[in-house]
C-alpha cells in the first residue's frame, strides 16, 4: 500500500512504486499491479524498476529503461455503451501472461476504481 499525490498519473504511480520499492519489500522488481485503462502505470514502472540492458558493443550503447522478465501487470478495460453505461470488460496483459494474470487477479475492476477514486479525489484537493 502506497500513496502518491502528483499532478499526472504517471507522477503519482513513481510516488508509489518508489514507496514500494524503498519501504514496502518490492526492491528488485514490482508486486502484481492491476489498472483499468487510463495510462502512466506502464511508465512509471519501467522507471522505477526498469534497467537499461547491457552493452554488446555494437551500434549506439542503450540509454532507455526497459521492463524486465516476471513482471506480471494486467489492465482491465470497461467497455461502455452509448449511454455510458459499463457492458463489460476487456483484459489486456502488459507484462506476463494473461492466464497466470488472471489467476492472481479475479475479473473485476473493484479495488481499481477504488484506487483511481481515491487518487482523483486528492488530485482535486491540490488544485
Amino acid at each position: 500500500m502506497g500513496r502518491g499525490i502528483a499532478k499526472t498519473e504517471t507522477e503519482a504511480s513513481e510516488e508509489v512504486f518508489q514507496t514500494l520499492r524503498q519501504n514496502r519489500g518490492h526492491p528488485e522488481t514490482p508486486p502484481p499491479t492491476i489498472s483499468d485503462g487510463w495510462g502512466g502505470i506502464r511508465e512509471a514502472m519501467v522507471q522505477v524498476w526498469g534497467k537499461v540492458p547491457e552493452y554488446n558493443g555494437r551500434g549506439r550503447p542503450p540509454e532507455k529503461k526497459r521492463p524486465q522478465e516476471g513482471w506480471k501487470y494486467l489492465q482491465v478495460i470497461k467497455e461502455r455503451d452509448d449511454a455510458g453505461r459499463v457492458t463489460g470488460t476487456t483484459k489486456k496483459a502488459i507484462f506476463g501472461e494473461e492466464e497466470s494474470l488472471l489467476e492472481i487477479f479475479e475479473e473485476h475492476t473493484a479495488y481499481v476504481e477504488r484506487t483511481h477514486l481515491t487518487m482523483r479525489q486528492m488530485n482535486s484537493q491540490l488544485i
